[in-house]
């Protein structure tokens, strides 16, 4: 049985009325943003929504300005120290998964494909983005320690620009491995587009190591975060590749709703998807 679940709303957002319809309509998970600063508040209104209504949380860490593959180490500590205060966070409101990014390399400048350039710079910095990829496996192999115990998953997210980490259904696939505690995959279907690759590439590839998903649509160029219609051929074909090949994994629609209008576009999505695989079968 698939689960569903969607981006949560921002601290004091109006959500309360449509916590119920949400979760009527088959949804049952919603992503939080981990915050600058906490939020007693906010967290207690967290902890009431999971309780009343049954919603199971995941937590995405914070990114901006936070790097794990730093190979500086007092940089990576800092952003390790960071990712632990945003697992606290998830424990305390009794979410159940945080999400990280990897990380990037820090060199933007990066010439197109048909630059004459563009071989001999690659190649640096692969060199440089192999000595981050270490990096990064300490950083988040440590907060999936400190996770463990308290009950929380980690997963990490695949990213697109050449001077981030894992692009890539190889280079997930080599980092999870290299990887020595149990970390799931998220699969940014907005991410794998921009990155070059159909993100069926990644769920083939693989398979039970994705445990979560950010589902989301783009032109190719920008991520824009549209909405993933399952009317569009290439959605459509990433879910019913998502039933065949994880479907105990969570599609979580990386967009909140905005408006009344939104919301029923929402609220019919489940029903949809499910109609979709059913005919994929029949």
């Amino acid at each position: 049985m698939l689960t569903f679940g969607l981006k949560g709303p921002d601290p004091w957002t109006s959500f309360e009325e449509w916590s119920a319809i949400l979760r009527e309509a088959g949804f049952s998970w919603l992503e939080i943003r981990a915050p600058e600063a906490p939020d007693p508040g906010w967290e207690e209104q967290l902890r009431a929504w999971r309780e009343r209504d049954g919603w199971s949380y995941s937590v995405h860490a914070r990114f901006f300005g936070v790097n794990l593959s730093s190979p500086n180490p007092r940089v990576r500590r800092a952003a390790v120290e960071v990712a632990l205060e945003d697992l606290a966070f998830a424990a305390r409101i009794g979410a159940r998964r945080l999400n990280l990014h990897a990380g990037d390399v820090n060199w933007y400048d990066v010439p197109p494909p048909d630059h004459p350039a563009h071989a001999r710079m690659m190649e640096a910095l692969n060199r440089l983005r192999e000595r981050h990829q270490v990096a990064a496996i300490l950083s988040i192999a440590e907060i999936a320690r400190a996770a463990r115990p308290q009950g929380v998953e980690v997963v990490v997210e695949n990213l697109y620009k050449p001077w981030e980490l894992l692009c890539s259904p190889e280079e997930v696939a080599v980092f999870l491995g290299r990887l020595e505690e149990p970390v799931g995959f998220t699969l940014d279907t907005g991410h794998a587009v921009l990155a070059g690759w159909p993100p069926v590439a990644f769920l083939r590839a693989l398979n039970g190591r994705v445990r979560h998903l950010h589902l989301h649509w783009n032109d190719g160029v920008f991520d824009t975060h549209e909405f993933p219609d399952p009317s569009i051929p290439s959605v459509a074909e990433v879910l019913r590749t998502i039933r065949e090949r994880c479907p105990q994994a969570t599609l979580l629609i990386e967009i909140a709703p905005g408006s009344e209008d939104e919301l029923e576009r929402f609220r019919s999505w489940p029903a949809q998807v499910r109609e979709l695989l059913k005919a994929h079968v029949a």
